[in-house]
């Protein structure tokens, strides 16, 4: 088969042999040269593919090749069906194109890997895999996903492949893809397959610490659960037809289900010092060792000085927590609930999954949830720092002359307060779950609504002498950092523009001398005529 190789094909397969199966950064050199040769050269993605379809009989059929060892053929098909968000749009149609038409033959191959016994084929393999052969079915399944243009849906293959998925979680629970495991919700059925794989991890392995539970069980409840996902949204309706007959579960099954299915997602699982300190050491030795070995590049999202100071933050956080661990492990307890207390008091979506689960499992097994809610209650009803004021209470017309005087009362001269902070704000707001690194890309609603109605007293409106608009040049305005928090001016961001409708809000300013950096809103002549009215100097930014 080699030797039937295109000699471009060829010299790449080759480096294969020669890498680690998991040496991550060599793998990922080799598939970015493999995605080159298919977007120069569209006629070697069906050459690509017979190599795949050889390398699969290798593994899965013993058919026989002298030059291609098995663990070889291992790695090309991992490689191959590897996530990548790098392939070039052409090359995925494509490779798309190629799999659609040799579907059956793929499929027959599936199924001759799912009927199989599971056996180890690679000693070395990725920290996703196993180095057994379930890792080759899983591999042929994620290919549906990662070669299939984001534009292009296939209901009908999709509809065949559903029942292989929850097959090859039975044949092979070990495996941990998070693919299928998605795959599985893009379905009219998925809260029923969901669950179908969670009582069966629970029921008949006794371990949901297995495959892809411990994801689901984060995407469910997690610190970190995505508030679009599928298992977050549904996770109440997963849990009532997971939990239906739990009060005739035995009482080990019941209680490993609350520890692993939802205290551990929540992070206020059972545990003790020594098994903590223990996990933190590895998570810091582990973060030690990275920032070490690892060659940092550019990403197409940051720069590679970047990349590594990311990974700075993270070693030091992990450090603090030991150091927590060690020495005062009650308040790093302490710590963890009230985080987790926060969490449930701020999502009715996780209010709703923990009150229904509290009501299917057998009494005096869920104390804790029952707790969490308690506590998740008082934490909604407690004072805040930053209540939503009315709309009543705001008498601007103009949102971006508002601004401009909470940027001089209240972050320059910190006479309005309490000073906004938008981590503090959403840790206390409880309607919705704000999350600044997903939301942060854009004005955050609440925020806009805060300040939009904030009320400012006329005693500080009257002490208004000096207002400053931003471009980003000097690094912005403080209210940007909590209004928009990852504004950014050179990705095309632009100000929160001084409109027309500021001519009537002059009135509540009547000291106001000087204005600098509205050459940024780009004002029309009816608002520079009015300044100039009320005797308002107008400065260039770069003159202020």
């Amino acid at each position: 088969m080699i030797l039937e190789m295109p000699e471009k094909v060829r010299l790449v397969f080759q480096e294969i042999k020669l890498a680690s199966a998991d040496d991550y950064e060599a793998l990922s050199d080799i598939r970015a040269k493999f995605h080159t040769l298919m977007d120069d050269d569209p006629s070697l993605i069906k050459a690509l593919y017979d190599v795949y379809f050889h390398c699969l009989r290798i593994a899965l059929t013993h058919e026989a090749d002298e030059n291609i060892e098995e663990t070889h053929a291992y790695k090309f098909i991992m490689l191959f069906s590897s996530p990548s968000t790098s392939m070039p749009g052409r090359a995925r149609e494509g490779a798309f194109r190629v799999l659609i038409e040799r579907h059956q033959e793929h499929k027959a191959l599936l199924e001759v890997a799912l009927t199989s016994a599971d056996r180890l084929v690679s000693t070395v393999h990725s920290h996703m895999d196993t180095g057994n052969l379930g890792d080759i079915p899983t591999a042929m399944l994620e290919l549906y996903c990662w070669h299939r243009p984001h534009n292009v849906q296939t209901p009908e293959i999709e509809a065949e492949l559903h029942p292989m998925v929850l097959r090859l979680f039975r044949a092979f629970p070990a495996q941990k893809s998070l693919v299928l495991g998605e795959m599985l919700m893009n379905n009219s059925e998925g809260a029923v397959l969901v669950s179908d794989l969670l009582r069966f991890y629970a029921l008949e392995r006794r371990n949901l610490g297995e495959g892809p539970i411990p994801h689901i069980a984060s995407n469910m409840l997690g610190h970190h659960a995505w508030k679009t996902d599928f298992l977050y949204v549904k996770s109440a309706d997963i849990l009532v037809l997971t939990l239906r007959d739990s009060k005739s579960w035995p009482p080990e099954t019941v209680a490993a289900f609350v520890e692993k299915l939802i205290l551990t997602p929540l992070a206020v699982q059972t545990t003790t010092q020594a098994t903590e300190i223990a996990r933190a050491r590895d998570q810091v030795a582990n973060a030690e060792q990275r920032i070490a070995s690892k060659k940092y590049k550019s990403e197409r999202w940051a720069s590679a000085e970047d990349v590594k100071k990311h990974d700075i933050e993270f070693l030091e956080k992990y450090r603090k927590e030991l150091a927590l661990i060690e020495s005062d492990f009650e308040s790093w307890n302490e710590q963890r609930w009230k985080q987790a207390v926060r969490r449930v008091a701020v999502s009715a979506v996780t209010r709703k999954a923990l009150k229904v689960s509290s009501q299917q499992l057998p009494l005096g097994s869920s104390e804790k949830i029952v707790a969490l809610l308690r506590d998740a209650l008082d934490y909604k009803n407690k004072p805040k720092t930053f209540p939503m004021p009315k709309a009543a209470d705001n008498r601007f017309r103009d949102f971006g002359l508002k601004l401009l005087v909470i940027e001089e009362l209240m972050y320059r001269r910190k006479i309005l307060t309490p000073v906004f902070d938008i981590h503090e704000f959403a840790k206390e707001y409880e309607k919705r779950e704000i999350d600044i690194e997903s939301d942060g890309y854009e004005i955050i609603p609440e925020a806009k609504t805060y300040f939009q109605n904030l009320a400012i007293p006329d005693d500080l409106l009257y002490q208004v002498e000096t207002l400053h608009q931003s471009s980003g040049i000097d690094g912005g305005s403080r209210f940007l950092d909590n209004l928009f928090p990852f504004w950014d001016p050179g990705a095309g961001d632009e100000v929160i523009k001084i409109t027309n409708k500021a001519i009537d809000d002059l009135a509540l300013l009547p000291n106001l001398k000087r204005l600098s950096g509205l050459e940024n809103s780009k004002s029309g002549p009816k608002l520079l005529k009015a300044l100039k009215d009320r005797g308002v100097q107008l400065l260039d930014e770069e003159s202020a």
